[in-house]
């Protein structure tokens, strides 16, 4: 498959199971005071990130997987609530993917085979059979709290364990979960019969900043997990974000990695997208 299809296909599993000035570096705090959960909770709501626009002109991406690896340039604009668009080159400068997602709407195209993909996020259940929302990508996307198993964001209703590590405050829950018929058939071919899996879920809280450095959600029973990894809060345009982004998928001993590393954001900048599609491209059903 192509590497823009990669790319763009990864997330989207990853969402569904998942400055002006110069960055400065902020040191980590090793001190970790004990905390209720209701507490901690109030404080993860009181330390989201506050935007209405995230433009990063310059990103370095790079994906891994059993085969190899690759390395491209992008820029990203999210308009909060709105859209989100990314554009990716290669190391010349050529372009070779756009990506906008908005509220009801998929577009992909792939410039250097000159093609393109249009759906809304139904496609993706009808497909394939997971859920895959605009807001879900967007919380991923800006470090903002969600819960791996709908997606959800703080809610009275959800009930975690909460435990104190070495890192910060981890968030667990233990579900067993219905399997759809598309992961019923990966099952099959592994030559298991399963209607359930049994499902752990952890996000851990930085216990300074208290946004998430890491959420993952694995299979108890197989070796299958996929992850999220936020690394190094750094300040862009006075603004506490992650310098890093680290989607990981492992099935058994294949692993499958796409980082994306921040080199410069500017907050609350005018954003509209400016994406097209060109006539002469082929639509990919």
């Amino acid at each position: 498959m192509r590497l823009g299809g990669h790319i763009f296909l990864l997330i989207i599993v990853v969402v569904s199971i998942v400055s002006c000035r110069s960055a400065k570096q902020i040191a980590v705090k090793k001190n970790i005071p004990s905390i209720t959960e209701g507490r901690l909770l109030k404080n993860i709501e009181n330390n989201e990130l506050e935007y209405s626009t995230l433009f990063a002109k310059k990103m370095d991406i790079s994906y891994k997987d059993g085969k190899g690896s690759n390395s491209l340039k992008a820029s990203l604009k999210i308009k909060r609530d709105s859209f989100i668009q990314a554009n990716v080159t290669a190391p010349l400068g050529i372009e070779v993917a756009r990506i906008l997602l908005t509220k009801d709407s998929i577009k992909f195209v792939d410039t250097y085979h000159k093609n393109f993909f249009v759906a809304d996020y139904d496609y993706f259940y009808d497909k394939f059979d997971v859920r895959v929302s605009f807001d879900c990508v967007e919380k991923i996307i800006t470090n903002a709290f969600f819960d791996f198993q709908d997606c959800a964001g703080l809610g009275k209703e959800k009930k975690y364990k909460l435990d104190k590590t070495e890192l910060g405050y981890e968030l667990s829950t233990v579900e067993e979960r219905a399997i759809s018929r598309k992961i019923k058939k990966f099952y099959k071919k592994k030559r298991k019969n399963k209607d359930f899996m049994l499902v752990l879920q952890r996000i851990l809280i930085d216990p300074e900043y208290f946004r998430p450095v890491k959420v993952s959600v694995e299979d108890l029973d197989e070796d299958m997990s996929v992850s999220v990894n936020y690394g190094a809060f750094k300040q862009f345009s006075e603004k506490n974000f992650p310098e890093k982004i680290v989607f990981q998928l492992a099935v058994g001993n294949n692993k499958t990695s796409l980082e994306l590393k921040f080199l410069k954001i500017d907050f609350d900048v005018p954003l509209e997208p400016n994406f097209k599609i060109s006539p002469k491209f082929k639509r990919i059903e």
